[in-house]
């Protein structure tokens, strides 16, 4: 019987509103260890708000983000790289410079 592996980086019912807008609605997504995850969709759809989600740029008003199977909450960008550079994760939101 082989096991689910626990996913690199997680998103449960990730929500950003701005006023009456919502950006981003329900958001949730898996990504196992050695997938390559692409975020595509319509003009609108949340794309650019989900990926400053995950980057610390912006703070959801809903919702969890999990890395390594743990919560986190990042407080801003600087707060997003030292979490998303621990030794068992390895996240790159572009290709490396």
């Amino acid at each position: 019987m082989s096991s689910t592996p626990t996913p690199v980086l997680e998103g449960r019912g990730l929500v950003k509103r701005y006023g009456h807008v919502t950006a981003m609605d329900g958001c949730d997504f898996e990504l196992l260890p050695g997938e390559i995850l692409a975020v595509i969709g319509d003009n609108g759809a949340g794309k650019s708000t989900l990926i400053k989600a995950l980057s610390g740029a912006i703070i959801p008003d809903d919702g969890t983000i999990l890395l390594d199977g743990s919560e986190v909450r990042f407080h801003g960008p600087l707060d997003a790289r030292k979490q998303e550079s621990r030794p068992s994760t390895r996240i790159s939101l572009s290709p490396p410079r």
